[in-house]
């Protein structure tokens, strides 16, 4: 390229796989000594590779600088780094762009930085890494042909039709006539989507469904992070069931065989729909984000605030469930509000509130929430504890609420939550927290001396609880709205089938 140092002269024919120099590279240019199973996840040369990782074990570090050196060591080589959400999209770039600003090691690779419409870095030998969300069945990706593909936590499409979409776009040849590397790789915590549980079976050597010339999987748990401390394990270790433990932090697959709410229902409320609307909305193409849409994710625990505008003529209830935790351990307060003169009832606002030990950022939230949307029933836990609570946030906060009563109603709460859930009643986006809650819930554990976090659900059952006093003409309108919505859905898909076949 005439602009190589003498390092990079050196160093980037070693960082190819044949040479086996990967950690030298990672070292010089990101100042990162891969763990082995990094390591490991970089020098496969299998065109299907699949990555279940449990907290800290390493996931998002791996893919950032095993592409990084890709890009840096093949010219014309295309990357690309999806997910579910474009917060999670994006949190490869974010790593990847601080290791690059203000490191004279990298900076004269870099061609150019660009966030809009998504962050795309070029390289000076015309490699390219793409940052954007896949969207439903991988709508947003589209055009660009590129050697590898990183669908990030893939185990929250439950679906899994983008896999296909993904994999036509691994395909070709680069300008200099060499084959792209076409590799699908899916790094993803665990979940008990059927398709991640095959996917990563294929891989594992002596499991009878293996196509190990197609498939390899590595499983990478919190243990085997060198960096991390015993005492930082065990607190950890200390907020999680025994379950939470081996899903979260050993990287096993769940089984929600028990759980209250039945898997294949809870994923039937949750819409990719409403995700797309909101990235969209957030992250438009044109760069100009529509007012009153807003989203907040945390890169282990997924989104902790979704917000859409409220709608002119729209209905709303709301409900809280206090607390003074902090995400995801039991006790952290939760917002939530949904809107009701349409069918399925949208969760319109999702607050997964830290409370740093005090009531005052629930309140807060609740109150944001009762302003904005105005809804027409309003309900909070108003037992035990709660209800001094109840009196604050009456006397103090101007709130007013229907204190509802969870030694009195539980059961008929979370039965009302039940029903509204198998008759899909809720619509909900891709949120992690709220699914994996939904999908553990055990009714016959969840006691005061539980570790088993359950303050989302609780909402939700409130939510479905405070649904049960509305208004008949408002369930008839949702009736008529959700005739109106599945119309326009129906040809929302018509326009993208026709344009796909155009393209």
């Amino acid at each position: 390229m005439g602009i190589l140092t003498d390092a990079d002269e050196t160093l980037l024919p070693m960082a190819l796989r044949q040479n086996g120099g990967f950690h030298l590279a990672t070292q010089w240019y990101c100042g990162v000594e891969p763990l082995p199973k990094q390591y490991a996840f970089h020098q496969l040369e299998i065109p299907n590779v699949t990555f279940l990782a449990g907290i800290a074990s390493g996931k998002t570090l791996g893919v950032a600088i095993s592409y990084l050196i890709d890009c840096l060591s093949i010219p014309y080589f295309g990357a690309l780094n999806t997910s579910v959400t474009s917060v999670q999209a994006e949190l490869v770039f974010e790593m990847v762009n601080g290791w690059i600003e203000s490191n004279p090691k990298l900076e004269h690779l870099i061609d150019n930085i660009s966030l809009r419409p998504f962050p795309v870095i070029d390289f000076k030998n015309f490699a390219y890494w793409h940052f954007r969300t896949a969207g439903k069945d991988a709508r947003f990706i589209r055009g660009s042909e590129y050697d590898r593909v990183n669908y990030d936590e893939v185990g929250l499409d439950y679906e899994g039709q983008s896999l296909k979409v993904l994999r036509g776009r691994l395909r070709g040849k680069r300008p200099d006539g060499t084959i792209r590397m076409a590799r699908l790789d899916t790094t993803t915590s665990p979940t008990d989507a059927p398709h991640l549980r095959e996917r990563f079976y294929r891989g594992v050597k002596g499991h009878h469904t293996a196509q190990l010339d197609l498939y390899r999987s590595i499983r990478a748990t919190i243990y085997e992070n060198i960096h991390l401390t015993p005492e930082q394990i065990r607190m950890m270790e200390a907020d999680y069931t025994d379950e939470m433990i081996d899903v979260e932090l050993r990287a096993r697959f769940p089984d929600y065989g028990m759980s209250t709410f039945p898997r294949n229902h809870i994923q039937d409320c949750t819409s990719m729909e409403l995700t797309d609307e909101m990235t969209m909305a957030v992250r438009p193409e044109d760069g100009k984000p529509r007012s009153g849409w807003r989203v907040e994710e945390h890169p282990r625990y997924g989104i902790m605030k979704w917000e859409m505008p409220p709608v002119p003529g729209g209905l709303y209830i709301a409900a809280g469930d206090p607390g003074t935790g902090d995400p995801p351990r039991r006790n952290a307060p939760v917002v939530m509000v949904a809107r009701v003169d349409v069918k399925p009832w949208d969760i319109v606002y999702f607050d997964w509130v830290y409370g740093r030990g005090a009531y005052r950022p629930f309140l807060q939230s609740f109150k944001y929430a009762l302003d904005l949307y105005h809804p027409i029933l309003r309900g909070i836990d108003a037992t035990s504890t709660q209800k001094a609570l109840n009196e604050l946030a009456f006397e103090n906060e101007g709130i007013i609420v229907e204190g509802l009563n969870f030694s009195r109603d539980k059961d008929a709460m979370i039965n009302a939550l039940i029903m509204s859930v198998v008759n899909h009643k809720f619509r909900w986006a891709v949120i992690k927290g709220l699914t994996g809650q939904m999908q553990r819930y055990r009714r016959e554990e969840d006691t005061r001396a539980s570790k088993m976090p359950q303050d989302i659900v609780m909402t939700l059952a409130e939510l479905a609880f405070l649904a049960r006093f509305l208004p008949s003409e408002i369930e008839a309108a949702g009736r008529k709205k959700k005739k109106t919505r599945h119309s326009r859905e129906r040809r929302t898909k018509r326009n993208a089938t026709r344009a796909r076949t155009r393209r």
